[in-house]
């Protein structure tokens, strides 16, 4: 399944689809200088399926699209491979997402066991971690098709002004 779009700084995009009997719907949600991914329940939009299950869960993930990912350090250029640049996802962002409430429930209690280890068993860790392993998922990924920066200032931090995207994904 293919879905694409286009969306300008500060808009949302939501394209609804299918996978059996279940209606899901896929958003570009705007943050900071961009957008996260989300893909989940048309019901419930405080589950987001993608961020319980699409690591890394600290740091830069390739569901959430800053426009400083595209910049160098410091905002004097675009960013390239070695020093001062920075280490983000480019034009493909791979994600994965659970397919039903039951499944977000458990791999957001696995998860919520994986970031606060601390006083937990190391057995109570390894379970968590084979639960979000067997989870069934959806693959997916965001290709940008084009896109538009701004506030290209050396020592600011850019955003985005527009992103066109094609999604492809594969439903189990």
């Amino acid at each position: 399944m293919v879905l694409q779009g286009e969306v300008q700084r500060g808009e949302t995009i939501v394209h609804p689809f299918r996978y059996g009997e279940q209606t899901f719907v896929f958003r570009l949600v705007p943050i900071g200088h961009g957008w996260r991914i989300w893909v989940g329940d048309r019901m419930n939009r405080q589950r987001n399926y993608v961020a319980v299950v699409t690591p890394p869960y600290r740091g830069i993930n390739p569901a959430v699209i800053q426009g400083w990912h595209f910049r160098n350090a410091d905002n004097s250029g675009p960013n390239k491979p070695g020093e001062g640049n920075v280490n983000a996802p480019q034009e493909i962002r791979e994600f994965v997402f659970v397919l039903d409430n039951v499944s977000y429930q458990a791999a957001y209690e696995a998860l919520d066991i994986l970031m606060w280890p601390e006083g937990r068993g190391e057995a109570d860790i390894v379970a968590a971690e084979q639960r979000i392993e067997t989870i069934p998922k959806a693959q997916a990924a965001l290709e940008i098709v084009a896109l538009e920066l701004g506030n290209l200032f050396k020592g600011e931090q850019a955003w985005i002004e527009r992103l066109a995207f094609r999604v492809s994904i594969e439903l189990p």
